[in-house]
């Protein structure tokens, strides 16, 4: 896991990536800067945006997608003659 005091690298983003969750910043794909609210994917590519202090961590959902209609339940419509 990268130190903590170490600069971070990453491209910017127009917006908040969809299907997203929290996590450490191990498994992170993209950050947010605490101060600006600016979305970055994090790459060895970009530019310096910051310290992992200054950045809130996330990645892909893991369960998005995944039994996503199993979960809700319908109604059949009933036949009239």
């Amino acid at each position: 896991m990268p130190s903590t005091r170490e600069p971070i690298k990453a491209l910017p983003l127009a917006d908040k990536p969809e299907g997203i969750s929290r996590c450490g910043m191990s498994n992170a794909k993209f950050a947010q800067h605490c101060t600006t609210g600016k979305w970055y994917e994090l790459s060895d590519q970009g530019q310096i945006v910051g310290s992992a202090l200054d950045l809130d961590f996330y990645r892909h959902d893991a369960t998005q997608g995944q039994n996503s209609g199993s979960t809700v339940k319908t109604k059949e419509l009933s036949k009239v003659s």
